[in-house]
């Protein structure tokens, strides 16, 4: 792996050259590769895939970023499968390849967890067969961690880190990656629904345009059901014509005998009055409700019925004391 992947094994090189196809330059190669990464620009981002795809690198970059602080890494990349190319979607640290950068998967220990789709780690560059030893050291690199991005069983992308520390990297780095990938793979599946979604209207709406109903012809002018109103509509009775009935009622309201103040039917005296005549004691002709029997007069009970718990609690006590006195 180069710059673009540390991890490749091949002879020692800073920049290894990629074979071209004819007729196209390392520059065309490269802008071809960061088309698919460029911001949508001519219709500001109205297309659902284009919209999705930012968002989508977006949250890449800012993962990439998390991974880099969390583990303290020197920097960090991650790859996404772009038909037989993996390309570089989120780049951290100096140590990282560039954005656009196609990554060499065949090879190297990028290659090894790829078809292996095991966590890999080179904890020593220095000692390691499986990484490009002059590279690493014209980076700064000594250690790296590559993940594979696993998803429906086949690998669709790359999870690297590196650090300029040998063995710099530990089973709780490797938690926290594990953790990233899976927000990595649900960012990339939203982004493929996106696409879905846009195919599925896209193809609705050219289905739609093609199929015409066959045999109907355009709507004709709307036929008047009924003559338009052009004079104001009168009213039908006028204010004279109608009749004036002034319906009399006689109300019954019961009244207090004592005061006159209204009172519901079937009472004779009001609330006060009759606690009034509770209050002296004339309860002869008015039946008061029951609350007003406390205002009634009378006699109040003796000193032994108001205190016959207490008395009875004592005469038990007593005959308790007695009884174990006597068993003594």
């Amino acid at each position: 792996m180069d710059r673009n992947s540390i991890a490749d094994q091949g002879s020692p090189r800073l920049v290894p050259q990629t074979p071209l196809p004819e007729g196209e330059s390392s520059s065309r190669l490269l802008d071809n590769a960061r088309a698919t990464l460029r911001f949508p620009a001519a219709n500001d981002g109205s297309s659902l895939t284009e919209m999705a795809q930012r968002d989508l690198s977006a949250t890449l970059q800012l993962l990439a970023e998390r991974a880099q602080y969390i583990t303290g890494a020197s920097g960090a990349a991650i790859a996404l499968r772009e038909g037989e190319k993996m390309l570089c979607r989120a780049s951290a640290g100096p140590s990282a390849p560039e954005l656009g950068t196609r990554l060499q998967i065949d090879s190297g220990l990028s290659g090894e967890s790829v078809r292996t789709k095991q966590i890999l780690r080179c904890d020593d560059a220095e000692n390691d067969a499986r990484v490009n030893r002059e590279s690493c050291r014209a980076l700064g690199i000594a250690s790296v961690m590559v993940m594979p991005l696993i998803r429906e069983n086949e690998v669709n992308g790359v999870f690297e880190l590196f650090s300029g520390r040998p063995y710099a990297f530990e089973e709780r780095d490797v938690i926290a990656l594990q953790r990233i990938a899976e927000l990595i793979q649900t960012a990339v599946e939203h982004a493929d629904a996106a696409k879905r979604a846009e195919k599925e209207i896209t193809g609705e709406t050219i289905v739609a345009e093609e199929v015409e109903p066959a045999g109907v012809s355009p709507p004709a002018e709307s036929i008047e059901l009924a003559p338009k109103v052009e004079t104001q509509v009168e009213a039908v009775i006028t204010e004279e014509e109608v009749p004036t009935e002034v319906i009399v009622t006689r109300v019954n309201v019961a009244k207090c005998q004592a005061c006159g103040f209204p009172i519901s039917e079937g009472r004779a005296l009001c609330v006060t009055c009759e606690a009034a005549q509770f209050e002296e004691g004339n309860v002869s002709n008015t039946v008061g409700p029951a609350f007003f029997s406390q205002y009634s007069g009378g006699k109040e009970p003796g000193w032994w019925r108001s205190n016959q718990y207490l008395i009875g609690m004592v005469l038990v006590t007593v005959i308790t004391v007695a009884v174990l006195a006597w068993l003594r």
